[in-house]
């Protein structure tokens, strides 16, 4: 049988798809579940440090998911980062009620510095735990959270525990591109060699929820290290690897949850600012992530069209498998990690949406005034990926 060479790009996506599906659910079978313990003995003080900039609408929820933890010996400090909302009053009007809660005033941002990063160096300045969780001002925890993640921690000997939370999405555009973030991670990484492997090419943070043993953080020279890079997470997920220490990344799902983003403008706002730098300012990168995503999960579509039109029922038949195997992956994510389940239908739309996110990145941090966030603008010649 001659095939065309439009039925061999077919076949060709074909076979990168089922490795793709395959790695899926090797790794969400492998994936570590942070549970509960059935005993735990230690009593290790830890830092919960939160920085907070413009964060009205969340950061009472967050502090008091905190102050109502089961596990007990810890020290809650929360950096106002030089607010202009109502999150000064918010967190005074927590403290006068809980003195658990210490709130400290940031100091003006540094010309070198990126704002966040800045906020955390000031905070683990003001800690003395063990233990130091930085922890998003938008992310909430359950009751058990710092127990069961601790107890996780000191069994499994992590110099720096980070986890996956469950990703609140209530709206229309939020359900369409917040799931592509399990998408990334599930797909395209492989998660055994996170724990396994000693390269720093297997390196995976989330900076919503960040635990580390403090002696190992001041080891790598914590936030003060990275203070110009933009996407520090992944930044000292990568140090934490160079530095020899054990870097676990965690499904936290039962534990964690966060709303990134509320509606369209803060899910652009937001996408924009970290993909671009996420790739390291490299346009070779974005150009390959880019024909990744046009070629595995929109080309097939158009090469349903052309089937349709030539009447090419083996082109059919590949190109509805091309379009069906993205979407039992997203399904998947839907049953295991709590996503809606009816946009999994909408992968090809949220593919659609990646790339011009990409590209807005690419335009506003190489041509525009930088990216922008919490009213900080952050030019591409002043920090770094």
């Amino acid at each position: 049988m001659i095939f065309t060479l439009v039925e061999i790009t077919g076949l060709i996506i074909l076979s990168i798809l089922t490795v793709l599906t395959i790695l899926n659910f090797v790794n969400i079978m492998s994936f570590k579940k942070v549970g509960s313990p059935v005993k735990a003995d230690f009593n290790n003080l830890i830092s919960v440090l939160i920085p907070a900039r413009n964060e009205e609408d969340t950061i009472e929820e967050c502090v008091n998911s905190v102050l109502n933890q089961t596990y007990k010996n810890f020290e809650l400090i929360v950096l106002n980062d030089n607010s202009t909302d109502k999150t000064e009053s918010i967190l005074n009007s927590i403290s006068l009620k809980d003195n658990r809660l210490e709130i400290i005033k940031g100091k003006s941002l540094p010309a070198d510095w990126v704002g966040k990063n800045y906020a955390c160096h000031q905070l683990q300045m003001n800690s003395t735990g063990e233990y130091m969780l930085f922890l998003d001002s938008d992310t909430i925890m359950s009751e058990d959270c710092i127990y069961n993640s601790i107890n996780f921690a000191v069994k499994n000997n992590a110099d720096l525990l980070s986890l996956m939370p469950y990703e609140e999405t209530k709206t229309f555009w939020e359900k369409v591109i917040i799931p592509m973030l399990y998408f990334a991670v599930l797909v395209f990484l492989p998660l055994r060699m996170i724990e396994r492997s000693k390269s720093k090419k297997y390196a995976m943070g989330n900076g919503q929820f960040m635990l580390f043993r403090k002696s190992f953080y001041d080891k790598i020279g914590g936030h003060e290290a990275l203070k110009n890079r933009i996407v520090e997470d992944v930044w000292l997920a990568r140090r934490t690897k160079e530095f020899g220490g054990k870097l676990i990344f965690a499904d936290g799902t039962d534990i964690l949850k966060c709303r990134m983003y509320k509606n369209f403008n803060e899910v652009w706002n937001g996408f924009s600012k970290n993909f671009f730098a996420g790739l390291s300012f490299s346009v070779t990168g974005l150009i390959l992530v880019n024909l990744l995503y046009l070629i595995l999960f929109i080309l097939p579509l158009f090469l349903l069209l052309y089937g349709l039109i030539v009447s090419n029922l083996f082109l059919i038949y590949i190109s509805i498998i091309l379009i069906i195997l993205p979407v039992i992956i997203r399904m998947s994510h839907s049953v295991y990690y709590k996503q809606p389940f009816w946009f999994s239908f909408l992968n090809i739309l949220s593919s659609v949406m990646l790339i011009l996110l990409s590209l807005n990145s690419f335009r506003i941090i190489r041509f525009g005034k930088g990216a922008n966030w919490k009213g900080r603008d952050y030019k591409e010649d002043t920090i770094k990926s």
